[in-house]
């Protein structure tokens, strides 16, 4: 019985050996993240929700703007910073040792839309070059994501990409590998449409998977949508405005940098 019991114990340890995991880390418990929320002014946030993408893990800060989530599984992973009336941040986090450093979020007011107002301060960004995917994101009118926080995410299913993301939810649809995940819209007139590289979809973009996309913009009322853009949110024949996701594939990238 006393042999029957040493067996069992080392089974666990025998596992984490095999598995590559240092011992001291199997036996630990799961990761812990902390870190400051503030506004541009550098003043401390609180009641921002803190969340793990991945994990559905989440917290809020306290008065001082500071959070602990815990109890998270090592690997990377996409945390989430979001407060009503800023734009939520993102970053990427790798949780591969006994500790992470801080992760600190600087939380910036978003752009308030007034009914005919036309936004102009992310038109002179470039439309057709993944530099101008940049320079929108910089001016914070719609919701972006890059190759890191779509990576962190480990996205299976289309609809992963986008995990978090306000204004979308999944759904079901039927691909040509069988079923899979999509996102629509939930805001405005409830339709979404698409657009590649900064234009119309082409056949080189058909068999495109999850791991091909390097950046995603999502605009999800008409009004934020770029003027460049704007004939792919309501094209021709169309009797109402949708909203945009705009898509960036790793070929077409890589295909410009070497031009």
């Amino acid at each position: 019985m006393k042999g029957l019991s040493c067996r069992w114990f080392l089974l666990p340890l025998a596992a984490a050996l095999l598995m590559g995991v240092p011992t001291t880390r199997a036996a630990a418990q799961a990761g812990v993240i902390r870190g400051i929320v503030t506004d541009t002014a550098g003043r401390p946030l609180r009641g921002v929700e803190v969340l793990s993408i991945n994990f559905k893990r989440s917290t809020r800060t306290d008065a001082e703007g500071r959070y602990v989530l815990a109890r998270l599984p090592w690997g990377t992973q996409l945390v989430m910073a979001r407060f009503p009336g800023y734009r939520a941040g993102e970053k990427s986090v790798s949780m591969l040792d006994e500790t992470t450093p801080p992760v600190n979020f600087e939380l910036h007011r978003l752009v308030q839309l007034i009914d005919t107002v036309r936004i102009t301060s992310h038109d002179g960004c470039a439309a057709y070059d993944i530099a101008g995917f940049e320079c929108r994101r910089r001016a914070g009118i719609g919701q972006f994501r890059g190759v890191e926080e779509i990576d962190a995410l480990r996205p299976l299913y289309w609809a992963d990409m986008f995990e978090g993301l306000t204004g979308l939810r999944r759904k079901a649809y039927m691909s040509k590998q069988g079923q899979d995940w999509t996102v629509e819209s939930t805001t405005g007139w409830r339709c979404l449409m698409e657009g590649w590289n900064g234009r119309h979809k082409t056949a080189a973009d058909e068999n495109t998977m999850p791991r091909d996309i390097v950046a995603i913009e999502h605009y999800d009322v008409y009004e934020k949508v770029p003027a460049a853009y704007k004939r792919l949110a309501w094209p021709n024949g169309q009797d109402k405005p949708c909203a945009l996701i705009m898509y960036w594939t790793r070929g077409f990238v890589e295909h410009e940098k070497q031009r």
